[in-house]
């Protein structure tokens, strides 16, 4: 994800400077999070977001224009606090100098998205405005793109020596996995979304494994 200042406010009819601007902002946002999450996004008009948050609907359109650029908003910051959580736990992989590391790397990745994911029922229908919007899909699978580029640099700062488009291949696919499944799980009963968590960490350790072993030879 960019961290361009423009591009990250690019969709913002304004962006809040003052604290009352910003107060007003971060209202908006957790009313609208709390009504997607209530009762869908298709449900849920501008007009209700500004009579729930108690400000005027003039200054909701202030800052969004439109209800996906709320829904985009959500977005960034959900995708910021992964990729700097990520980010640390990358750095302490390449601190410990062991691909072997991998697999608690693996465990963090998923517990982290899934947790990120749970926290607000809304995530159901954000993930499913993403998919509807061109645009939004577009920035979403950049992310995903960027986030295994991440790992990717990690695990060849570790082993030089790696085949390169082969770890790019395996980074791909851990973050892909570990985002697109933990979403399909969101809807389902606790006991089940559990057992699938499991189940994906362990197939995504024995693609790291294997694949480790096979193009990562120390």
């Amino acid at each position: 994800m960019s961290s361009d200042p423009e591009m990250m406010h690019a969709h913002l009819k304004r962006v809040p400077r003052q604290e009352r601007s910003q107060l007003r902002f971060e209202t908006v946002v957790n009313v609208s999070l709390r009504l997607f999450g209530d009762n869908g996004y298709e449900a849920v008009s501008m007009r209700e977001i500004a009579r729930e948050a108690e400000i005027p609907i003039a200054s909701v359109y202030q800052y969004f224009p439109t209800k996906q650029a709320i829904v985009k908003e959500i977005w960034l910051r959900y995708s910021q606090t992964v990729q700097q959580e990520l980010g640390g736990d990358l750095m302490r992989f390449v601190e410990n100098g062991r691909l072997e590391g991998g697999e608690q790397l693996i465990d963090r990745m998923v517990d982290l998205i899934t947790e990120l994911q749970l926290s607000s029922p809304a995530y159901v229908e954000v993930w499913g405005c993403i998919a509807a919007t061109p645009e939004l899909r577009i920035l979403n699978d950049q992310d995903t793109l960027n986030l295994a580029e991440m790992v990717t640099e990690a695990i060849m700062t570790i082993r030089p020596t790696a085949d390169r488009d082969r770890m790019q291949g395996l980074s791909l696919m851990l973050t892909e996995s570990a985002s697109a499944i933990t979403k399909l799980t969101l809807a389902l009963p606790e006991e089940q979304r559990n057992r699938i968590v499991r189940q994906l960490k362990e197939s995504m350790k024995v693609l790291y494994k294997a694949t480790i072993e096979a193009f990562a030879k120390g």
